[in-house]
């Protein structure tokens, strides 16, 4: 009696090839180097994904400080406006009124507050990141 395609076990053609070769892959394992390099590729991959995060994380960073200064300016601004020929801030507590949400600190520090925020004849200025200018030249 003669076999036909029909008879075989696996179905011929490609569906058959494949599942020969996925079962010669899985009978034969991977040697120590291949799983090396595997380990090394997936290890230099991860390296250049935290190496990335970090640099986007100090950029926001930047960002969030050099708003801050902006606001504090603004409202270093609004204050020269409602009390016109002050030269420095009469008392912090009516300076804080014109934060809503009690005034900005650097993301990096936030326990130390911005040189010369409550000064009107001088920019404020971040012991981290430097002045506006510094930061507004950062692309």
């Amino acid at each position: 009696m003669m076999l036909t395609d029909r008879d075989r076990r696996w179905p011929s053609g490609i569906l058959a090839r494949s599942r020969w070769f996925v079962k010669s892959l899985f009978l034969a394992g991977m040697t120590l180097v291949e799983l090396l390099v595997v380990l090394a590729i997936i290890v230099a991959v991860a390296g250049a994904i935290t190496f990335a995060v970090a640099n986007v994380l100090k950029k926001e960073q930047a960002k969030a400080c050099l708003t801050n200064m902006l606001m504090i300016e603004a409202a270093k601004d609004e204050y020269a406006r409602d009390h016109p020929g002050a030269t420095q801030v009469g008392e912090d507590a009516e300076f804080r009124k014109y934060f809503r949400f009690g005034v900005p600190r650097c993301p990096v520090d936030p326990n130390e507050d911005y040189q010369n925020w409550n000064a009107l004849g001088a920019r404020v200025s971040c012991k981290v990141h430097g002045t506006i200018e510094t930061l507004q030249s950062i692309p």
